[in-house]
């Protein structure tokens, strides 16, 4: 039997509510190349005394024997049986995206605050219950919204917000990764999702966090054909959708997942806000490290002010860098939380479930016009 490792006295009764001055107890559950961030991160910061890592889940069994003997910690194979041997606070989230629920509703029987990569859900219905859930039973439901957290796009919001540009026109967005995310990284679940909604959803939720605006009504196109003749029948290559937000503002979104191997980064991404008085843009790609090495194939463009690891002469291993920064925000919401918030005193403070309907709400209009083909509203 698996065994995790005892807490430490706690003066309260189990569960996140025994949460006080300790650091939060927290186990994960994915161990795959998003949950390995997210356990190296954690890792980092429990090395600052920031929180306990407790214990790790995943259903296959390589990799999470992989997991156990890197970070040191119990494995196991099933959500409910790690939450239900371990004592928590808390848990983070990074299975595959339409899995989110079941693992959400779990922890919430358990009492547990919770943290969940880009998307909530799949489903905005069980998506609303689910936040309306956490918030009644006042324990933190945080989606790992990773794109507020870019300095570039922080500057950006500050920048509409003094009306800097003046009335917001129009813009737009491209993100696309290298063919190997959809062919080789979620093979195993592909069919469950798009460029829409792995891609798109990082951005359909900054755009109406950058601008305050809420999107109306979108028009979609989108192409087939190079992931069918790689094994992956009925999955979309691309996805294009022109959105109309209040104010009659409009975005035009670029996805895609079928960017060459000789790209020199796994993904290539921007954002262009044009308004009555000036233009604002932020390149999330070409942030101005380059390199070409012997062992590699070709050039290599790498983005350090999204992920860096390195040394640190008092900690040994840290993790920099807003990709990482937005996983250390969920600790510092939960201080805030033990040390006397509510979740309803803190929403709107972080990315909370609340805000993440926007993005649902509008990726499923977006398959709404991929099928029928026209104008669907938001």
């Amino acid at each position: 039997m698996v065994r995790c490792a005892a807490p430490a006295p706690q003066p309260q009764a189990s569960g996140a509510a025994a949460m006080s001055g300790a650091a939060p107890r927290l186990g994960v559950v994915g161990c795959g190349t998003y949950g390995q961030q997210i356990l190296r991160c954690f890792a980092a910061e429990a090395r600052r005394g920031r929180v306990t890592l407790v214990a790790l889940c995943d259903p296959h069994a390589d990799r999470r024997a992989r997991a156990e003997a890197e970070f040191g910690l119990p494995g196991f194979a099933e959500a409910g049986q790690m939450m239900q041997n371990c004592a928590l606070d808390a848990v983070a989230v990074a299975t595959p995206d339409h899995l989110h629920a079941g693992v959400i509703e779990t922890a919430a029987r358990h009492g547990l605050h919770v943290m969940v990569e880009k998307p909530l859900d799949v489903d905005l219905a069980r998506a609303t219950r689910l936040a309306d859930s956490f918030a009644r039973a006042n324990r933190i439901l945080y989606v790992d919204q990773h794109k507020r957290f870019d300095p570039g796009h922080i500057r950006l919001r500050q920048d509409l917000a003094a009306g800097a540009f003046g009335r917001p026109l129009y813009g737009s967005v491209h993100m696309e990764d290298r063919i190997e995310v959809p062919e080789i990284w979620l093979r195993d679940w592909v069919g469950h999702s798009s460029p829409s909604w792995f891609l798109g959803v990082n951005f359909y939720d900054l755009v109406t966090w950058l601008t305050g605006l809420a999107p109306r009504r979108v028009y979609a196109t989108g192409q087939k054909g190079v992931l069918e003749q790689r094994g992956l029948p009925g999955v979309w290559d691309s996805v294009q959708a022109k959105v109309d937000y209040d104010t009659g503002f409009s975005m035009h979104y670029d996805l895609s997942w079928i960017l060459p191997a000789s790209f020199p980064s796994i993904v290539n991404q921007g954002i262009r806000i044009v308004g009555s008085e000036g233009l604002a843009e932020v390149d999330s790609q070409q942030r101005g490290y380059f390199a070409a090495r012997a062992d590699a194939p070709g050039a290599l463009e790498g983005n350090p002010f999204g992920v860096l690891e390195h040394d640190h002469p008092l900690f040994g291993p840290v993790t920099d860098g807003y990709v990482f920064e937005a996983i250390r925000h969920f600790l510092d919401v939960l201080a805030a939380w033990r040390d006397g918030g509510s979740a309803r005193a803190l929403a709107g403070r972080y990315p909370d479930a609340a805000s993440a309907l926007t993005a649902i709400r509008l990726a499923e209009a977006v398959d709404r016009s991929l099928a029928s083909g026209g104008i669907e509203p938001v």
